[in-house]
């Protein structure tokens, strides 16, 4: 497993993995960060991010993902990062990352192997879903939406 990642464990559902760079930005972004599914988007995954928790959110324990360190992440207080009940069961395995995609720095599924066929990258989308096509919100950098 490659170095300088974090795991995030989903209670009931494995866990997912945070590079660094993702982990550095959802400080930035004030220390939360919630992954949903919703509507549409990009390729029609619906893959989208907040900063706000909806209602009964799956909370992640995190920790290091270097096999000599056990127990929590010394992330410091205030880094919480949640799933909602219907992405967690496609998260196992996944990674996800902070950088510059399509020309705008947004947060990733860099991996997804539950999911099968393409894999979106947007960090949201709006209007019909298009494939490819399918607009993102933060090309016109409006930076992250709150539920």
């Amino acid at each position: 497993m490659p170095s300088g990642l974090t795991v995030a464990e989903v209670p009931g559902h494995g866990r997912f993995f945070l590079t660094d760079a993702a982990l550095e930005m959802i400080g930035v972004f004030g220390g939360t960060l919630h992954c949903y599914l919703g509507p549409g988007g990009c390729r029609k995954q619906g893959l989208y991010f907040s900063r706000t928790l909806p209602r009964k959110p799956l909370r992640c324990e995190l920790r290091p993902a270097a096999p000599e360190h056990s127990g929590p992440a010394p992330l410091g207080p205030g880094v919480n990062i949640s799933v909602s009940t219907d992405l967690a069961p496609r998260l196992d395995g996944a990674v996800l990352d902070f950088g510059l995609y399509n020309k705008m720095q947004r947060f990733v599924w860099a991996s997804l192997p539950a999911v099968k066929g393409p894999q979106c990258t947007c960090l949201r989308s709006t209007g019909v879903p298009a494939g490819k096509r399918s607009p993102c919100l933060d090309d016109a950098g409006t930076g992250l939406s709150d539920l």
